[in-house]
């Protein structure tokens, strides 16, 4: 129930005028429960001004216990928060949840050391203070620490130290830490400590060289490191029950990830790891054996894998420069995403992919020429080759002159997706060819489609739909192309479905299909 305090307002006004004097206020009859739901969903401001219309409402706001005061209350008034927190602790009310988005200020810190006292009082469950860093870090208060109520934290701006006393989350579930400082002490007291601990989330932090969990986490299910800054070195994870890993590296100083134990890891995504080698993989994927999706970036060492899983899923490779081959025997895959690069900076930049799939498999090719030439051409019907017999392929590119075939090339080349049904092309720049162009060059790649899409966007979206004639119709017809290994377009075609396109377009596409075709029947033209 997404409601604003605006709406409530509104709402109550509409039912008086619509009551009179006698008419009852129906949504203040609602019940606390359902009052105090509704302000937890609005940020503070909102949530209090509800307090005004009844004494139902001021009853809801004086319990509410989730607190989100969103980023700007901080620069409004530097006491609100602390009014409202001493507020709760005076009457001993329990918060659950407080949110707070802050600007970096000098004076921060001495608030946020309050707060923090404040709703350790008040058994805080899920705290989350962020604040805008500069060039230094707020030191986190020890008593944050003995937080025993606390299931989840999110900090960020914050430099964090080894308490005196250690660390007492015991209660802790979820812990997000970003662009702040880590004592590496800390961190393995946390790895150590936090038994209950099930997602452990560190982006843009700085500090520690290496992260090791060494089996103590029984109930960590997700783990992910995001921005590992210079000299992070290591990842160590034994984790039995962990089914989420995501690591990225600002640089190449991460080479060595140890991932073992870890036979329920479902989902592994590596951007930038120098640990990433052919070995590595080798000895890695027969210990996952449950692997159901599995992303490759920037992963410059890596050179050739194979992969035979009945449970992978999904896999996608991108910007891997040295890549030459992917062998997947992978008979339930649905998904794949790949780039097509070539120039000057790519050693092998088209690695042959033998695919091994569902029939369902939709593939994705993003393309990324340095230069528009022949090779870049040659390279491009090459690696598409590789995905002919998939159910569904995406190309996406810069403009369509990537997929614009030169006509003298295609006298001389098999068409690499003559077996594929439905191809999409997303263009991010307006069209530099004709409609007649773009469309004359994707039905040379796919000269079998039902489906053909093209455009900027969603809304811009070309489309058009072909109804080939049966396999039974003109059984002694042999055109002229009846020796190739698929059926021409050109006399197969009986219906053509045409939508999104301008009235220009229509006109251009209707000429060239009736010129091009021997059969065609119907042409339905949508405009937008």
């Amino acid at each position: 129930m997404w409601i604003i305090a605006n709406d409530i307002i509104s709402i109550q006004k509409i039912l008086a005028a619509m009551e009179g004097m006698e008419g009852t206020d129906q949504i203040s009859e609602l019940p606390v429960s359902i009052l105090e739901h509704i302000q937890s969903l609005l940020v503070v401001k909102d949530a209090l001004n509800t307090s005004t219309l009844s004494k139902a409402w001021n009853s809801a706001w004086a319990s509410l216990s989730c607190l989100n005061f969103g980023d700007d209350i901080f620069s409004k008034s530097k006491n609100i928060v602390s009014r409202i927190l001493a507020d709760r602790q005076k009457q001993n009310i329990s918060v659950r949840k407080f949110m707070v988005k802050l600007p970096y200020a000098s004076l921060t810190s001495n608030y946020v050391d309050n707060w923090i006292n404040i709703l350790v009082a008040c058994n805080i469950k899920e705290l989350s203070i962020e604040v805008e860093r500069t060039h230094t870090y707020i030191k986190l208060p020890e008593a944050i620490f003995a937080a025993k109520a606390l299931n989840m934290l999110r900090l960020g701006g914050f430099k964090l130290e080894l308490p005196s006393d250690g660390v007492k989350f015991s209660s802790l579930r979820e812990l997000y830490l970003a662009e702040s400082f880590l004592d590496e002490q800390l961190l393995q007291a946390l790895c150590a400590s936090c038994s209950n601990l099930e997602v452990l989330s560190l982006s843009g932090f700085h500090g520690p060289i290496s992260l090791q969990v060494a089996g103590t986490l029984p109930k960590l299910r997700a783990v992910y490191l995001e921005d590992c800054p210079d000299q992070f070195q290591m990842v160590d994870i034994a984790a039995p029950n962990l089914k989420d890993l995501e690591i990225s590296s600002f640089c190449e100083d991460l080479h060595v990830i140890k991932i073992t134990a870890c036979k329920s890891l479902k989902h592994l995504e590596l951007l930038t790891v120098e640990a990433v080698t052919d070995q590595w993989l080798e000895e890695l994927l027969p210990n996952i054996p449950n692997l159901e999706i599995f992303h490759l970036s920037c992963c410059s060492l890596w050179k050739t894998v194979n992969i035979s899983s009945d449970r992978l899923k999904y896999f996608q490779v991108t910007a891997c420069n040295n890549l030459i081959e992917v062998d997947l025997d992978t008979p339930n895959l649905l998904g794949f995403l790949s780039d097509v690069r070539y120039g000057e900076d790519t050693v092998d930049p088209l690695p042959t992919f033998n695919l091994k799939a569902s029939n369902l498999l939709e593939a994705c090719l993003c393309l990324i020429p340095e230069t528009l030439d022949n090779p870049w051409y040659s390279k491009l019907i090459k690696s598409l080759g590789n995905f002919n017999h998939c159910n569904a392929i995406t190309l996406c590119c810069e403009n369509d002159k990537e997929i614009v075939i030169p006509k003298d090339m295609r006298e001389n080349l098999l068409p690499p997706l003559y077996d594929a049904k439905c191809l999409r092309v997303t263009i991010m720049n307006p069209l530099n060819h004709s409609v007649v162009d773009v469309v004359d060059s994707l039905l040379w790649i796919s000269p079998q489609l039902d489906s053909l899409y093209f455009g900027c966007g969603t809304e811009d979206l070309k489309t058009l739909k072909f109804t080939s004639r049966d396999a039974a119709d003109d059984e002694d017809e042999k055109p002229c192309c009846a020796s190739m290994p698929w059926k021409c377009w050109r006399h197969e075609l009986k219906k053509v479905k045409l939508n999104n396109f301008t009235c220009t377009e229509l006109q251009e596409l209707r000429n060239y299909l009736l010129t091009n075709t021997d059969i065609l029947e119907e042409i339905i033209e949508v405009p937008p």
